[in-house]
């Protein structure tokens, strides 16, 4: 792997009587996830592989952002991926390591953890929500701890984009 897009979620609805894995993006949740998708639409992403939480809100925001991240990619829906802790995560990337590019689609805490742990800059602020960072990694064989050097991390919030780093 050379490049990792981890982009959370978008705002989710605030559904006390709905379970956690079903709540959907509420309306601000699909604004700024269009201002995302024009914002990640400048990279041109070549075809690569998904991985997405298989909760209802994280696969919404796949579908707001299907075009830029290429939808000729493999997507790859997975339960794992709800709530994962770092270990999880890492374990998944692993298993698709091959690949030069991943994009992953999820949840806070353990998307946030995970850039801290590539970059081994621990003082990254958590991703808000329609947040998008990308690791660049110089030797595509060792990825782990301390390998990565963040490229951008970024966050749509009210019909702009603001840079977290």
């Amino acid at each position: 792997m050379k490049f990792l897009n981890i982009i959370r979620h978008g705002e989710a609805e605030n559904a006390l009587m709905k379970n956690d894995f079903e709540r959907e993006l509420s309306s601000n949740g699909h604004e700024d996830l269009k201002e995302l998708n024009k914002f990640l639409f400048q990279f041109l992403f070549k075809k690569h592989k998904i991985l997405c939480s298989s909760a209802k809100r994280t696969i919404q925001t796949y579908d707001n952002l299907k075009y830029s991240l290429n939808e000729d990619s493999r997507l790859i829906l997975t339960d794992d991926l709800y709530l994962a802790n770092l270990k999880t995560i890492n374990s998944l990337l692993l298993e698709h390591s091959k690949s030069r590019m991943i994009t992953i689609i999820g949840h806070n805490p353990g998307i946030s953890d995970l850039i801290s742990y590539f970059t081994a800059n621990y003082e990254v602020p958590d991703l808000g929500t329609s947040s998008a960072a990308q690791i660049y990694f110089d030797n595509e064989k060792r990825v782990g701890e301390g390998e990565g050097s963040i490229k951008f991390i970024i966050q749509s919030i009210d019909n702009n984009i603001k840079s977290i780093i």
